[in-house]
């Protein structure tokens, strides 16, 4: 079994390429992180090639972004939907049942967060050295102007006034990151990090401030309180804790393999 894995900018040479692909050299399904806007074009063009697409994290909400209505654009044309918990489950259920009364495949699988699958790697000493701090991650809200992001930025400053010491980890480039990168100019800033480096500091952390999904998940999983702040992932169902365990990714393999062969 063939699994390709797909993560880029999509541009129309992008899709042209992947044209040429679908037809001369098909893979036996495509499995992208179906999260974000750019995906939607991958997605329509696998669909439309009929080359069968499997989407993790299927039925989650978040807030605040366009990955929301994009995620259940993308439920619609894949064949495997991963769920991180069984809520989400029940919510792309409803949202394509249609398929279901057209007599089309829609395999809805439970298999946990991917987020756990890579949380061993962690190098505490660093963050051990700064003693007791507050970790602040925010991201521009796609759904917001920049007047709505320097309202929620407030919001931010005023939640963490009083605590000692706040680091803030950069934001993801989206449109408006300039004005968070302006904000925190002044503040102790931890720069653009790699996944283990911010889970060091995330799990050392009193607590997390912001508006990021690792709240939901990594926070969860390493005990660390956090404080939601703005639209994005206001709605975000955090991850049980019964269920903060790596194997998603290999259940979703598992899942693939049975379902093609």
């Amino acid at each position: 079994m063939e699994v390709e894995a797909v993560n880029f900018r999509v541009s129309a040479e992008t899709l042209d390429g992947l044209a040429c692909k679908w037809t001369d050299d098909p893979p036996d399904v495509v499995l992208c992180p179906f999260d974000r806007p750019e995906m939607v074009p991958v997605a329509y063009s696998a669909y439309h090639y009929k080359v069968p697409i499997a989407q993790i994290f299927a039925g989650d909400i978040a807030g605040g972004a366009f990955d929301d209505a994009e995620r259940f654009v993308i439920s619609n044309y894949a064949r495997w939907l991963f769920c991180a918990d069984y809520p989400q489950a029940k919510r792309v259920r409803a949202a394509t049942r249609w398929k279901e009364e057209c007599g089309l495949d829609r395999n809805i699988v439970v298999v946990g967060a991917t987020h756990f699958d890579d949380m061993t790697a962690v190098n505490e000493q660093e963050p051990r050295k700064l003693g007791d701090y507050t970790l602040v991650l925010y991201n521009p809200p796609s759904l917001l102007d920049r007047e709505g992001v320097e309202m929620e930025l407030g919001q931010l400053q005023k939640e963490v006034e009083d605590d000692e010491l706040v680091l803030w980890a950069d934001p993801n480039g989206d449109a408006n990151s300039d004005i968070v990168e302006e904000f925190a100019e002044d503040a102790v800033r931890l720069g653009a990090l790699e996944r283990t480096e911010f889970l060091s500091f995330l799990k050392n952390a009193n607590r997390i401030v912001g508006n990021s999904s690792c709240m939901f998940y990594e926070a969860v999983y390493f005990d660390v309180p956090y404080k939601q702040i703005g639209v994005r992932n206001r709605y975000r169902e955090p991850i049980p804790k019964f269920m903060c365990k790596p194997g998603a990714s290999r259940a979703v393999i598992e899942a693939l393999k049975e379902g093609i062969e």
